[in-house]
């Protein structure tokens, strides 16, 4: 079929049980876009919209194999019934409009605005195609999803990456004091590494050369996470290789790339992240995180990373992965995102971006914790705050309270315990505590209470579909999203039980208001 691009979206019937047809897009018989896609005419369930303003005003022919009737509609914008507002749309969580999202890719902060990109597939709500996704915040908290960033193309899928400010201009992209911004990313026919840069905040986005920075080495190696190291003044890349093994690569120029070390994260895989951070003290570490939050706390001397500890986990979950720490923060900042699987049938859209994350290092017993809490921002959507000082549990006096039949938040303080059980329950979905034993239960996860004993502290975040858990002041982190983690607004309460009488230093209840409005 030969078409003229009119418009921004070409959009396509799609079951998402049906056959996977390739959609291919040639101008002058040069293929320049192709995608896999289950295109039904006969009975759609979902509706994929394409973005070819890129091509507009272009003459295109459009194939599809296995060769079929080709019917599609035509658009300007994304037109979803109550979008925003669907029955299962989370409300204080990122998701896009339409399709798949996973891991959080190219974070990074400029002139007041957070730019967060995903990895996204626009042809169904299923892993496929991957694009970059792409979504701005001025406050972490609220996001306006974007055009998307990166399109597949010869090289393959644009997997998950990082991105940097050129500071010192080494490509010579700058303009004045307006600095070029850097994405590092895979590209997977063979998997490397590639670099594409902007001048404008994204409203462009251009390959910087044709030719990997990183060639293939290995498998699937991916993930690459730059930033600058003072330590050893120049950049260093952490790539993923295989099995547990990770590569450091350090570049004076950003272009060439030496193998610095191989490091093993025990127990974890993909998507690394990298960051210096300050202890309470004022001491300056590096973290080293893999995509299930196993991480390593060191530094850099004689030239290389050297890690002071063994490996600990920060997440517990089943939801939780590949989170990435945004680039450029001021004040030594460091926020975190993952992206929190989703284990329900999909809608028209799966995915969510979990909260945005302060993160802390702090020493206890001659041991570094990595801290993982709610931004401060969230504040911002507090509607309601009740606080209760004292609360006294019995097993015949339960604690009790009306909600909001929105996402709350929850702080529970108190001394440490050792022994007895306690639930807490919000809009039905219980976390039960087993003191004795250290454990807490939420949904079908399994986390410690406290690595430290210093302190019952806890704090969860539900949304129409998750839960979050941050416990012993953010050293425990659990993030689960699954059928034992939707919210039931029928039943609108906060109940805290015990087995023995437990006296509670301080509940705080927020509601939370809407992203969406």
């Amino acid at each position: 079929m030969k078409i003229e691009i009119k418009n921004k979206y070409l959009i396509f019937p799609v079951n998402t049980l049906s056959t996977k047809k390739t959609l291919t897009f040639k101008r002058n018989c040069e293929t320049v876009y192709q995608i896999n896609i289950k295109l039904d005419n006969c009975n759609p369930n979902f509706y994929a919209y394409i973005d070819v303003s890129r091509f507009i005003g272009q003459t295109m022919d459009i194939l599809v194999s296995p060769d079929m009737k080709l019917e599609f509609r035509e658009a300007d914008e994304m037109k979803i019934d109550n979008l925003y507002h669907e029955p299962m749309r989370p409300q204080v969580h990122f998701t896009t409009k339409n399709g798949w999202i996973n891991d959080p890719n190219g974070l990074v902060y400029i002139d007041g605005i957070y730019h967060m990109f995903y990895q996204y597939n626009p042809t169904e709500p299923n892993w496929d195609n991957m694009h970059w996704g792409h979504a701005v915040s001025s406050d972490l908290i609220h996001w306006e999803e974007k055009d998307v960033a990166l399109f597949p193309d010869e090289r393959g899928g644009m997997f998950s990456g990082s991105a940097i400010l050129d500071d010192k201009n080494l490509l010579g992209k700058n303009d004045g004091n307006k600095k070029s911004t850097l994405l590092f990313y895979t590209t997977t026919t063979p998997f490397c590494q590639h670099i594409s840069y902007s001048t404008d905040n994204f409203e462009t986005i251009e390959r910087y050369i044709d030719k990997p920075v990183v060639p293939h080495i290995k498998g699937e190696n991916r993930d690459p996470k730059v930033v600058f190291c003072d330590e050893l003044n120049c950049y260093i890349m952490v790539l993923y290789l295989d099995e547990d093994i990770y590569y450091i690569f350090r570049s004076d120029d950003l272009i060439n790339w030496e193998e610095l070390q191989r490091i093993h994260l025990v127990g974890d895989n993909e998507c690394p992240d990298i960051f210096p951070i300050y202890d309470g003290e004022g001491a300056r570490k590096w973290v080293i995180v893999g995509a299930h939050d196993k991480y390593l706390v060191g530094s850099f001397e004689n030239g290389k990373f050297v890690s002071e500890q063994s490996v600990l986990s920060l997440h517990y979950g089943t939801s939780g992965y590949a989170g990435q720490s945004f680039s450029n923060l001021p004040n030594n900042r460091i926020v975190r995102m993952v992206w929190d699987r989703w284990e329900l049938p999909p809608f028209n859209f799966n995915g969510q971006m979990g909260i945005p994350m302060e993160m802390s290092l702090c020493k206890y017993d001659g041991c570094y914790y990595l801290q993982a809490n709610p931004v401060e921002e969230i504040k911002g959507i507090y509607k309601n705050t009740k606080t209760y000082s004292g609360v006294f549990i019995t097993p015949e006096a339960t604690f009790n309270e009306t909600l909001e039949s929105t996402a709350q938040l929850v702080k529970i303080k108190g001394e440490s315990l050792e022994s007895g059980e306690m639930t807490v329950s919000l809009f039905g979905r219980s976390i039960g505590f087993d003191f004795a034993n250290n454990k807490m239960n939420i949904g079908n996860c399994t986390a410690p209470i406290s690595l430290t004993r210093s302190g019952l502290d806890i704090t969860i975040l539900v949304d129409r579909c998750s839960i979050e858990v941050f416990a012993d002041g953010g050293k425990i982190f659990v993030s689960c999203l699954n059928n034992d983690t939707v919210s039931d607004f029928n039943i609108p309460y906060l109940t805290i039980q015990a087995d023995r009488k437990i006296t509670l230093e301080n509940v705080e209840i927020n509601s939370l208001d809407s992203i969406w409005g």
